[in-house]
């Protein structure tokens, strides 16, 4: 068994993996809050040609056909690819006919099976902090290579990196003057799927458009969001109430405080 096998396994997909309710109630027709958020910034058109890399369970994927996409749904780890065809088939078996319009790839994204300047759009939700530095510069090229001029690249990574190596650590040790008690570590309270084994390269705002910048991308939009981490560390009281005020229009507190980052880059 490959370590791709061993790490992106059927499990993973089902009971950790972000969004994996939804999908066993589903089949991929509901999406989590994260993953309509990342089909909202890519707002696919019918006829355009996509790409879902990195897919997993392929809701994005699904969505995208449904919507008149042509869809190469690709992914290294043979149980997301088999959950996509079991969805895949729920939804045919429901007349879905427009699913003719999605095609899945087992691939590496340091190495894609397409032509290029192919496509219009590629979608990397939740992919980059998987990916070691090189594999993420590889990656990036390819994207570069395979979209064609004006093409479109969302990108959804979590948790921010400030986040937890900077701000987080010095919170901690202030905490207990208002009252909190907090783990070492944030990523403690995650799930297993954000830990050391799954996410190698956790990335900042900052540091995801030097890659972007490097790989000849520009960044059309992009912002940092999601309140638990405040939440969790502040506890409850006015101390909380008045920096999730200042958060919410604060673009410096957004990047050392907020955990998700979303970005749209656009090849020129």
């Amino acid at each position: 068994m490959s370590l791709i096998e061993k790490l992106y396994s059927r499990d993973y997909y089902l009971d950790d993996c972000e969004g994996f309710q939804e999908f066993k109630k589903s089949s991929g027709r509901k999406l989590s809050r994260r993953l309509k958020k990342v089909l909202h910034l890519a707002a696919v058109k019918a006829g355009e040609r996509a790409i879902d890399l990195g897919c997993g369970r392929g809701e994005i994927s699904l969505q995208m056909a449904k919507r008149g996409a042509k869809v190469f749904a690709i992914d290294p780890s043979p149980a997301a690819l088999n959950l996509l065809k079991e969805a895949k088939l729920d939804w045919e078996s429901k007349e879905e006919s427009f699913l003719d319009q999605l095609h899945l790839l087992q691939a590496e994204g340091t190495a894609l099976p397409l032509k290029s300047e192919g496509v219009d759009l590629i979608i990397l939700s939740d992919i980059v902090e998987h990916l070691y530095p090189n594999q993420l510069r590889a990656l990036l090229r390819e994207c570069h290579r395979v979209l064609k001029t004006q093409g479109r690249v969302v990108i959804h990574t979590q948790p921010n990196r400030w986040l937890v190596d900077w701000t987080f650590p010095v919170l901690r040790r202030l905490s207990w003057i208002w009252g909190v008690s907090l783990p070492k570590d944030l990523r403690l309270e995650m799930s297993e799927g954000a830990g050391p084994d799954y996410h190698v390269n956790e990335l900042s705002m900052f540091r995801l458009k030097q890659y972007l910048k490097k790989a000849n991308f520009s960044v059309g939009e992009s912002w940092i969001e999601g309140s638990y981490p405040l939440h969790r560390i502040f506890g409850e009281g006015k101390l909380k109430e008045w920096i999730l005020n200042r958060f919410r229009k604060s673009n410096l507190l957004k990047a050392l405080l907020g955990p998700s980052i979303f970005v749209l880059a656009i090849k020129p």
